[in-house]
């Protein structure tokens, strides 16, 4: 490679650097001085060529104010989880209840067929209960007489195993059966007005009314947390989901962020002297006041930084023009050889087309002496 070449690479590599290094500076410095200029902004804000000073106290709040949605997103997400862990409980609370809620009623019902003082209103399922039991008191007796039935080859076993099964199954949606209807008459008389509390069913009935308060007040907290859950989750928007929310609100302060790196790299490069063309007495002057000596070292950097950019700049341009006039050198040798080389080729033909013209001219000679001869 030709070292001119290699030059170039690490004039642009140290361009690069350069560059980078300088905007580094440059926005530093530029933070610092939009820094000093809050408690200046009121007397600014009238006037001409300082609506970079507003922007930049805009960015700065719409940062402060996206961070802080932030953190009220994360505690609505926090307060989300707890509500559905508390809902959550709540819910197999009452699924406990509702068992327990179930016991009860087939206890009331059982006690209530069993005693005589609540015949008027258990006459209704009597003939039902009765023949329940018996349906389950029959099972209970041939499952009994088959399990204690001996002897017997193998496929005996086997039928015997069979038919207990049966047997077995429909026992079990007998007892079912009579669990489902001690349900049914222990909920339905708990519905009705008030009886003595000297005896069991009160008591039965005082149990009753202690999970349904419970229940009622489970249900109605239930209700409450889900009222909460479900405003919580309509704020998260339309996808409902707080993460992407989140991420959203990263991504606009992520763009503000790069506004305001822009925003100090132009005001560092006002500063530093390297814009100066670009700037109005007025701006000039507001910037000399707030830049102090302390500053002197940043600017000398910056200048230095920019000037050695620019150097490498103007040793590029010259090396790439002199490697293109180089280029330009070789194509001229390579048109000149080739003129030489059509010339060479002309002046074979025209020497081909000499010496063909003069076999033409002898024969034509050579013609008329033999036409003399005729």
């Amino acid at each position: 490679m030709d070292d001119r070449k290699k030059r170039i690479d690490n004039l642009h590599k140290n361009s690069q650097e350069s560059r980078s290094s300088l905007d580094s500076l440059l926005e530093n410095f530029g933070e610092k001085l939009y820094i000093r200029t809050k408690e200046m902004l009121p007397e600014l804000e009238d006037k001409t060529g300082f609506d970079d000073i507003n922007q930049y106290k805009f960015y700065i709040q719409d940062i402060t104010d996206s961070n802080a949605s932030i953190v009220k997103i994360e505690e609505k997400n926090r307060r989300f989880k707890e509500l559905e862990e508390a809902i959550s409980k709540k819910e197999n609370e009452e699924k406990e209840r509702t068992k327990e809620m179930t016991s009860v009623f087939k206890r009331l019902g059982k006690t209530l067929l069993e005693s005589p003082a609540y015949e008027d209103f258990t006459s209704f399922y009597k003939e039902q209960s009765d023949a329940l039991k018996a349906k389950k008191q029959s099972l209970e007796n041939r499952i009994a007489e088959l399990e204690n039935k001996e002897g017997g080859n193998v496929f005996s076993w086997i039928g015997k195993s069979a038919q207990g099964l049966v047997l077995k199954s429909f026992l079990s949606k007998a007892q079912d059966s009579q669990g489902q209807l001690y349900h049914t008459i222990g909920e339905r008389f708990s519905d009705r007005t008030s009886v003595s509390e000297d005896d069991d069913v009160a008591m039965i009935r005082a149990e009753i009314d202690i999970l349904r308060n419970d229940s009622r007040v489970v249900q109605d907290e239930i209700a409450d947390l889900k009222d909460e859950k479900r405003i919580i989750s309509a704020s998260f928007g339309i996808d409902g989901n707080p993460q992407k929310q989140i991420q959203s609100v990263k991504n606009h302060i992520t763009q503000v962020n790069e506004a305001l790196r822009a925003l100090y790299k132009t005001f560092g490069l006002q500063a530093s002297g390297i814009m100066d063309e670009e700037i109005n007495p007025d701006r000039k002057y507001f910037i000399d006041t707030i830049v102090t000596a302390e500053d002197g070292e940043i600017i000398g950097r910056a200048v230095r930084l920019n000037q050695s950019i620019i150097d490498n700049e103007k040793a590029i341009i010259k090396l790439q023009a002199s490697l293109a006039i180089d280029d330009e050198k070789l194509k001229i040798e390579k048109y000149l050889k080739s003129i030489e080389e059509k010339k060479k080729r002309i002046e074979d033909m025209q020497k081909g087309i000499a010496d063909l013209e003069e076999s033409v001219r002898d024969s034509g000679k050579y013609i008329q002496e033999l036409e003399k001869k005729l």
